[in-house]
């Protein structure tokens, strides 16, 4: 069946439209709320201002005429992203770090030039102007890529949920960059002979963009506000999950299904209140959502187990420390979205 052009042309519009808008909205909220947000939000702001003013055009060009010096202007646009990636990377995974303006605003000279040249850069199918745009994809490439190596070089060395969570994201959003640039350069070169396929992947990665900022708020939160009067600071924090970790994967205290915090506490030599509160800033989960992963996590590893194969799974969860099967099955979905007898399955077919 084949469907109508301005049907088809309507579709493009809608699906194209939903990221710039969704995208514009975010950059919008970051920006107007800059003393609530971590400072790495700024750049991030900033990076989806520009991608989402830069598919903006392309989705209006692609119905209407552009003067060529306005292209320009938009094309310059584009050369704020790569510092963008970079900062909001670096900021994210150190959130104390000092940043001066002089340190970064140098990064975004290139933009400026080439917004206040636009009315000399010609804007056609010729050489010169090939050049130019694909200078624009390397320049972006260069930053995106610098940034995957920071974030692979620099890998969590706590185990904490938290920063691993902080570390996916990011990775997720620096690939996800590198990606929407390679398809950029596959439709410039009419590998993909589809002018609006950018807009449809922006409208995606946008939307999944949202999905994780609703499942991690703490990516939007500054971490300081609840403990704002402690006398625990994050290195003292830090330091205090390591040794609760440690303590955890030694001992495995987590098979006692009467753990109490007062015991850990005890353990590693600090309060209850203490302890609590440096499993909250670092791992952004209360004490029971703490214990409880570990649970899981030694319930997933026994029933992806030859050796405890025969053994049902009420005995596999009152082993893993639950004292209850439904509060086993309610963490388990949780933890992996599906059941236990699921997961079971799935894993003897390995």
């Amino acid at each position: 069946m084949n469907l109508n052009p301005d049907i088809l042309k309507h579709i493009e519009l809608l699906v194209g439209s939903i990221g710039v808008i969704l995208s514009l909205f975010f950059a919008i909220f970051l920006l107007s709320n800059r003393k609530q947000q971590p400072k790495a939000n700024t750049f991030l702001a900033l990076y989806l201002l520009a991608f989402s003013l830069r598919i903006g055009k392309s989705l209006f060009y692609n119905y209407f005429p552009i003067d060529p010096i306005i292209r320009n202007m938009f094309l310059g646009i584009l050369l704020a992203i790569g510092p963008s990636v970079w900062f909001y990377v670096s900021l994210l995974k150190n959130p104390n770090k000092e940043l001066r303006f002089k340190s970064y605003i140098w990064h975004y000279v290139p933009m400026f030039v080439v917004i206040g040249c636009c009315w000399f850069i010609p804007n056609d199918s010729g050489t010169i102007s090939r050049i130019f745009y694909y200078s624009l994809i390397v320049h972006m490439a260069i930053y995106s890529s610098y940034s995957l190596f920071f974030l692979l070089k620099n890998k969590p060395t706590l185990a904490s949920s938290k920063e691993v969570k902080i570390h996916k994201w990011l990775l997720f959003f620096v690939i996800t960059t590198l990606i929407m640039l390679l398809i950029s350069i596959l439709i410039s070169t009419r590998i993909i002979p589809y002018y609006l396929g950018i807009a449809f992947l922006f409208s995606v990665v946008v939307i999944c963009f949202s999905i994780w900022a609703l499942k991690n708020p703490f990516l939007f939160k500054l971490e300081t506000e609840k403990y704002s009067n402690s006398s625990l600071n994050k290195s003292e924090a830090e330091d205090h999950i390591l040794k609760l970790n440690q303590l955890m994967n030694d001992e495995k205290l987590y098979l006692d299904p009467e753990l109490k915090l007062s015991k850990l506490s005890k353990k590693i030599g600090v309060s209850s209140k203490l302890l609590s509160q440096a499993i909250n800033q670092i791992e952004n989960i209360n004490y029971s959502q703490y214990i409880t992963q570990y649970r899981v996590e030694e319930a997933k590893k026994r029933l992806a187990s030859e050796a405890f194969e025969n053994y049902k799974i009420s005995a596999i969860a009152y082993d893993s420390g639950f004292n209850s099967l439904s509060s086993f099955n309610a963490a388990f979905k949780k933890h992996t979205s599906i059941t236990a007898v699921q997961f079971r399955k799935n894993e003897g077919k390995k």
